[in-house]
């Protein structure tokens, strides 16, 4: 009975510190640094990348996961001011511990030639439809020419 008490006492200490358990999570990367990661169940505040042409040769990977599970047919969106999707890329479904999904910075970049210079990025899947807002992209400095 000892035994039992403690066990339960022990889950229960180690499930009230770890808000993280069981909720959606997502990271986002600039050349391999992580710039953001937020518990979905937090209801964090969007947080705002700053893409210049400093990085105009880098990477943009997020990782996402519904409750520890990676999604299936899962896309990365960009919009813009106006809430339209101006970027759509689509990633296979996860294998192993291929979860990654890169977008190419330059590829954000040259979207501002167009559309202005401030965006949303935005995930969906086939778990998550209507997508989810992950952070909004603010693109410094000089359009660049085509």
């Amino acid at each position: 009975m000892i035994k039992s008490l403690a066990l339960i006492i022990i889950s229960a200490a180690t499930f009230s510190f770890s808000g993280k358990f069981g909720s959606d999570v997502f990271e986002i990367y600039l050349n391999n640094k992580l710039v953001s990661q937020q518990f979905v169940a937090k209801h964090e505040a969007v947080k705002t990348l700053q893409l210049d042409q400093s990085v105009a040769t880098g990477q943009v990977v997020v990782n996402y996961s519904h409750c520890g599970q990676v999604g299936t047919d899962r896309y990365i969106l960009i919009k813009d001011e106006k809430n339209k999707v101006v970027k759509k890329w689509h990633f296979a479904d996860a294998v192993g511990d291929k979860k990654n999904m890169s977008c190419n910075v330059k590829e954000i970049l040259d979207l501002q030639k167009d559309n202005g210079n401030k965006f949303s990025l935005y995930y969906a899947s086939k778990e998550l439809p209507d997508g989810r807002l992950l952070a909004t992209i603010v693109v410094n400095g000089e359009r660049l020419s085509g």
